[in-house]
């Protein structure tokens, strides 16, 4: 008797097992579409639809953009803004000056973003970013984007060569770049330096299930997963943490 009821039990669990190996990756692929779907879907949240403000950053890897037909997907906002990639390092973004073109003609209004190399020169970065933007009345400040360690220098060159580049820029353009980066470095390796501590204007992304960033910020990238009709690619989404009159102060007088 026990012989056959361990015999029973043996043959349920082989039956299950034979099930579950059948129909696992079903399973998976609907758990991944379906958290897949949620990450497209942020925008519609309260949490990001209480801002009066949107926008997107693109570069090159989002391909030809159809700029007369980007829109915000929720028809109750719009793209008041996009952050478009200028240089990377020392390197020139493909379609920055189409991207650029075309979101003048758009009417959106545009800003610049230079992705910092943390083991090359700022200097030689900030000579590439100033000879690639020019700047106008109303476009947005320029963006310095760092999201990198550097492996041949500490903590505090690596923050001495961001001043050095902001420096540079800021007499430039005679407007204070925006500082972009992830919330975690941000936090841990520029906010240590009283300097960054109390920069006046940053952009951090947070891709997490936040209601907002846990640090001091102005715009906030909450999402990499963002669909905007004209552009093929899922984008960065954005929102400006402030009134109309607060986004407007910061364009370039």
């Amino acid at each position: 008797m026990n012989y056959k009821k361990w015999w029973f039990i043996f043959l349920m669990i082989g039956i299950i097992s034979i099930l579950l190996f059948q129909y696992k990756r079903p399973i998976y692929r609907w758990y991944y579409n379906l958290n897949k779907y949620d990450a497209s879907m942020v925008y519609k949240s309260d949490h990001i639809k209480k801002y009066a403000i949107h926008g997107i950053d693109v570069s090159h890897h989002q391909g030809a953009i159809k700029w007369n037909n980007v829109k915000h997907p929720d028809s109750t906002k719009q793209i008041d803004f996009v952050f478009i990639r200028a240089v990377v390092g020392t390197e020139k973004d493909k379609r920055f000056k189409e991207n650029w073109t075309g979101a003048t003609k758009s009417q959106i209004k545009k800003g610049a973003y230079h992705y910092y190399w943390s083991d090359v020169n700022s200097a030689k970065q900030a000579a590439v970013f100033k000879n690639q933007v020019v700047l106008n009345k109303g476009d947005l400040p320029p963006v310095l984007d760092i999201e990198d360690m550097s492996n041949v220098q500490n903590k505090a060159s690596l923050r001495k060569g961001l001043k050095n580049w902001i420096a540079i820029i800021e007499d430039h353009y005679g407007v204070k770049p925006i500082i972009y980066s992830g919330e975690a470095f941000y936090r841990d390796i520029l906010k240590p330096d009283s300097y960054f501590e109390e920069y006046p204007r940053v952009w951090i992304a947070n891709y997490n299930r936040v209601n907002a960033p846990r640090i001091s910020w102005d715009f906030w990238q909450y999402s990499d997963r963002f669909p905007v009709d004209g552009i093929k690619t899922l984008v960065d989404g954005n929102v400006f943490q402030g009134s109309q009159h607060d986004f407007e102060a910061l364009l370039v007088p």
